[in-house]
């Protein structure tokens, strides 16, 4: 049992629909509960299905902000279990970017109803994305080096947030509303994922998975989406256009619809 206490965003569905599992929803670094509330919570508590966002361990409201730097990739996947193990059904866990290494790690160990992948780091971690991002923005790598070490100063040019997780069509009061709550990462966390797992994606469970990637993102190429498909018996499909941030960007209607799409097809309610 962890003995950090979670932030927990609780939204019931407006009309609960038969055979919905409840949402679970994860975010990624830099982030917390935070990030799924302008959008995500109220299109689908309104569309039937109640739905969960915690802040990890050390993020947002959460406790451990203190001791950031101490929490691996294993902690956020203690936290994510201990959350399932309270839960009256398993849920489909949506994970984000590096919740959704989480939510991978978690699928290996807990029954769920299923997951989806948002711009989700790879089952080998982030050597690829950072490679990646070397080749075609070293400006915006060296000012995420920046933010992690400066924070707030960084993090507070609605420039660099947006250039980093949105497309050129998100509107600045969502980039602001992300610039004013970003927070550094745990260095544990970012080492742990850049340390190559070359043989991750093997022999994973099969389970019920949707696989979506952001076709402007500039940290999780379309490789690693693919990657994050194959390994979970899944197939990817590309937002055009959008942002890293997937439930934010302009284009998170298109995300959501998405979704919604997969949910019901996959859990019919006759």
């Amino acid at each position: 049992m962890s003995i950090y206490t979670l932030e927990i965003l609780k939204a019931d569905a407006v009309k609960k629909r038969k055979n919905s599992p409840p949402l679970l929803m994860i975010h990624g670094a830099y982030a917390g509960s935070w990030c799924w509330e302008s959008y995500f919570l109220p299109y689908f508590t309104e569309s039937g299905w109640d739905v969960i966002a915690p802040s990890l361990r050390g993020h947002a409201g959460s406790m451990g902000r203190e001791r950031l730097d101490h929490f691996g990739i294993d902690d956020y996947v203690k936290d994510v279990l201990m959350i399932i193990a309270d839960m009256p059904e398993p849920p489909v866990l949506v994970g984000h970017s590096m919740g959704g290494l989480v939510a991978q790690r978690v699928a290996r160990q807990a029954r769920l109803a299923g997951m989806v992948l948002l711009a989700s780091v790879a089952p080998h971690g982030v050597a690829v994305s950072f490679a990646h991002l070397m080749a075609s923005q070293p400006g915006l790598l060296w000012n995420l080096g920046q933010f992690q070490w400066h924070g707030a100063a960084a993090a507070g040019n609605p420039s660099f947030v947006r250039e980093l997780l949105f497309s050129s069509k998100t509107e600045r009061a969502m980039v602001d509303y992300f610039a004013a709550r970003a927070q550094p990462e745990s260095i544990l966390a970012l080492t742990e994922m850049a340390i190559p797992h070359p043989f991750a994606g093997l022999n994973c469970p099969q389970l019920p998975c949707l696989v979506l990637g952001a076709g402007a993102d500039q940290l999780i190429p379309a490789s690693d989406v693919h990657a994050c498909a194959s390994a979970w018996h899944s197939r990817a499909i590309m937002i055009e256009d959008c942002g890293h941030a997937m439930m934010a960007d302009f284009y998170k209607t298109q995300v959501a619809k998405e979704m919604l799409q997969w949910l019901e097809q996959t859990y019919p309610q006759d």
